[in-house]
């Protein structure tokens, strides 16, 4: 799996379990875009996700191991 694959994984992840706590309304995913598209200046992958209560979180993704071949 590459990097690309493995944000595009993560961020349909959280798009499809974007209310994770019933109880909680303020535990809601609004919306969930890739740095390159949130305008983050980074090299790196990553995805912005922003919550129904105005909070944001930002997750890096880094390779941390080559897979075996």
């Amino acid at each position: 799996m590459n990097d690309e694959r493995f944000e595009t994984l993560l961020a349909t992840m959280l798009e499809e379990h974007a209310d994770l706590d019933e109880n909680d309304d303020d535990v809601v995913v609004a919306e969930v875009v890739t740095f390159r598209d949130a305008g983050v200046l980074t090299y790196d992958r990553g995805l912005v996700v922003r919550m129904v209560d105005g909070s944001e979180f930002q997750l890096t993704i880094v390779r941390s191991r080559e897979p075996r071949r």
